[in-house]
Order: structure tokens, then C-alpha cells, then sequence
């Protein structure tokens, strides 16, 4: 009977360990992987992903096939010093300085690291565009995700963008 049970907890901590080690189950939800960007996620239904490439695309795309909604991601390296609330205050100088209104933010996490998000409307000839800014640091690095819209569909791309973000795995 002992002889089962240590062969029992050497094998759950054999695969507990390969597990921990192989870090494979990390991914496992999602479908698009950010070699560049050091994350994963679930593409949402219907729409599609293109990941950065060199200079031309210096961030990953999500594109709803037959709408105008977009998902843009993008990370950089924080300077000595900066901190989340450093790089809110740049990309909201940055959205205002572009004609933007900008909303109050609120607190969000995103795979445990900690995170702001708030609205941003630009009014323009043909109607509002809308967007959600979701900024979040981690070991030094800023994330920027934001999702774009007109006003009619962008209630429910912001819910695609909610499942986005609880899908996120940093890699």
C-alpha cells in the first residue's frame, strides 16, 4: 500500500514538475502566439489576426472580417523611472493631442498583471470613432491594446475584446 501511494506522489510530482518546466499548457486556449510581444490569446470568433512584422507592422492586428472593429497591440519598454501611471498619462496626452475626448479610467488585470482601461471618442465627418485604450505593465514592460469602432458595433466588439484579454497568457 505505501508502495502505491509514493508511486502515486513521485508521478503527480513528476508531471506537476514537467508541466512547470514545459510551461506548453500556458497557450493551450489560445490560437495566436506573440513571439515578438511575449503573449497568447483566443482570436475572437470571426475575426482575424496578423502578427507585427519588422518596421512595416510594429504592432498585431485583430480585424473583424465584416466590420471596421480592430484590435492593435503593442509593447514597449519602460524608461528608468516610468510606471503605469506615467505611460497612461503619455498615451492619453497622445489621444488628445489627436483631437480625442478621453473617459475616466478604471482598474484592470490582465493575467495578473495590473492595468487601466478607459474610452476614447474622436468625432469625424462621417460620425464618432470609438475606442477602448487597455494599458498594463509587467517586468519592466507597457502593453497598449487598444480596440477601435464606429459607435453602432462597438458595444459588442468591446465584449470580443473582454474575452481577448481574460484569454491573455503572458509567454
Amino acid at each position: 500500500m505505501l508502495v502505491l501511494l509514493l508511486t502515486a506522489v513521485v508521478g503527480i510530482g513528476a508531471f506537476a514538475l514537467v508541466s512547470w518546466a514545459g510551461g506548453g499548457s500556458t497557450c493551450a486556449d489560445g490560437d495566436f502566439e506573440s513571439v515578438r510581444f511575449g503573449y497568447c490569446t483566443r482570436t475572437p470568433p470571426g475575426w482575424i489576426a496578423a502578427a507585427a512584422k519588422g518596421e512595416d507592422t510594429p504592432l498585431d492586428r485583430f480585424l473583424l472580417q465584416d466590420g471596421s472593429a480592430a484590435i492593435t497591440v503593442t509593447a514597449v519598454p519602460l524608461s528608468k523611472g516610468q510606471d503605469l501611471a506615467r505611460f497612461e498619462q503619455f498615451v492619453r496626452g497622445f489621444d488628445e493631442q489627436a483631437g480625442a475626448t478621453t473617459g475616466a479610467s478604471s482598474q484592470i488585470d490582465v493575467d495578473d498583471a495590473e492595468g487601466v482601461v478607459f474610452d476614447v471618442t474622436l468625432d469625424g465627418p462621417d460620425g464618432a470613432t470609438r475606442s477602448r485604450e487597455v494599458l498594463f505593465t509587467r517586468d519592466g514592460i507597457a502593453w497598449r491594446v487598444t480596440l477601435a469602432d464606429g459607435e453602432v458595433g462597438f458595444e459588442a466588439s468591446a465584449a470580443r475584446l473582454d474575452e481577448f484579454l481574460e484569454a491573455w497568457r503572458f509567454v
